[in-house]
């Protein structure tokens, strides 16, 4: 791979800073080390990357596949190149950077055969006739739309309720013919299950193929959409963050862009899913708060993390759905406050009084022996061996040391007792 004259490999940190990349992406930039991955990238597929990133550091598990545009390509005859991201992670499950693998249209046009694109690169396959009418499909795009429901056998496909009205694949449509080369655009499927496809349209024996893979690129319209006003968010005690009912981030204080530094190492991005790539386990019961508000349930909670000082931080959190009581919420309002000063005073006021208990059962462990030897001895005394005088004496030493015994125990009783 790293040799490699058709594909494409680079390797970036976690926010997308060149680390390493093979002989052929020196066609895209000469010396791209240390450079942003996205400098090399049109302003429409900086912002496709950047979405990208943010969901990968949010589900290191998924693969993202992306149809990018490099100008620094135009002189090698095009300039998309199909990649597929990955997230790299160490033994332990930490997020240590990002691996892309590409390669140029051309090859593709040219080379591969697109059957192949099912399984190498995550697309799923609907089969049309030449009239473009729908033939079968796999299961991947059954998984992504509802094609049984919606009877899409043998209908046309703009015929479908999912593409219906849809002019970016009405007008590709028009102006395919089998004989051309394939032709790669975006299209976006129709309400309420509204989603970005990238689409790949190619002649074969039987019709034609039509390969989708989904984009899930960032609503502009949901992030115009304040559910909190801004003066009166900025009001709000603690760190904020607001987010959409599919979880989104849609607003949040100068507060809450501070505490994202602590937790992640930089402030969330709008527009984005909150998420917590490298302490998922740690954020377990903020993440499912979060679900619970998108139900409609509020939930108070604590938050406990090991910092890098080896010392723990305390945060306490409110997800309340917006509007309250509502059992479909518009969105979710996340309050945070720390709590870590008031639970070090709490920490310190039990270590003390832990001491302090310690200290008030000493005594009783330093009585004890003495006294208990002290009884011992006063058993073994014969009594008869006394005069009158001394016999009176010694009958009083017995009552006594019962009693300081009996006053000992209490004691220690209710120190153990005291927390």
């Amino acid at each position: 791979m790293m040799e490699s004259g058709h594909f494409y490999l680079v390797i970036t940190d976690i926010d997308g800073k060149i680390l390493k990349f093979n002989r052929n992406f020196e066609k895209i930039s000469a010396d791209p080390f240390d450079y942003q991955f996205s400098n090399f990238l049109s302003p429409n597929s900086e912002s496709e990357f950047t979405y990208s990133l943010e969901l990968m550091l949010g589900a290191p598990k998924i693969r993202r596949h992306l149809l990018l545009e490099h100008p620094t390509m135009i002189n090698e005859g095009f300039s998309q190149i199909w990649w597929e991201f990955s997230v790299i992670t160490t033994p332990d499950m930490d997020i240590s950077g990002i691996i892309g693998i590409g390669v140029g249209m051309q090859f593709l046009e040219q080379e591969m055969p697109w059957n192949n694109l099912v399984d190498v690169l995550g697309f799923g396959k609907i089969i049309l006739d030449r009239d473009f009418k729908v033939r079968s499909w796999d299961e991947r795009i059954a998984q992504w739309f509802e094609p049984d429901l919606e009877k899409w056998n043998k209908k046309n496909l703009l015929d479908t309720p999912s593409f219906k009205g849809n002019s970016q694949l009405s007008f590709v449509l028009e102006t395919f013919s089998y004989e051309i080369k394939p032709r790669c655009f975006l299209i976006q499927t129709n309400e309420p299950e509204s989603i970005s496809f990238a689409a790949l349209l190619i002649g074969c024996q039987e019709g034609y193929n039509l390969f989708l893979v989904p984009k899930d690129l960032p609503s502009s319209s949901q992030l115009d959409k304040k559910l909190i006003p801004e003066p009166v968010l900025d009001t709000l005690p603690g760190s904020v963050f607001v987010l959409s009912n599919s979880g989104k981030l849609l607003q949040q204080n100068a507060s809450a862009k501070e505490l994202a530094r602590i937790w992640k190492g930089r402030a969330y991005s709008e527009g984005y899913t909150l998420n917590f790539p490298n302490q998922p386990n740690r954020f377990s019961k903020l993440l499912r708060a979060i679900e619970e508000g998108k139900k409609g349930q509020s939930s108070d909670l604590e938050l406990k993390l090991l910092m890098p000082n080896q010392e723990f931080a305390f945060w306490n959190a409110s997800v309340r759905p917006i509007p309250l009581n509502s059992e479909f919420p518009e969105g979710i309002v996340i309050q945070v406050w720390d709590s870590t000063p008031l639970k070090s005073q709490i920490v310190q006021l039990n270590r003390e009084n832990e001491r302090l208990r310690d200290l008030a059962l000493s005594p009783s462990h330093i009585l004890r022996g003495p006294l208990s030897s002290m009884m011992g001895l006063l058993e073994l005394i014969d009594a008869k061996q006394m005069d009158q005088e001394n016999q009176k004496l010694f009958g009083y030493l017995k009552p006594l040391t019962k009693e300081l015994d009996q006053i000992i125990r209490q004691h220690a009783k209710k120190m153990s007792a005291f927390n």
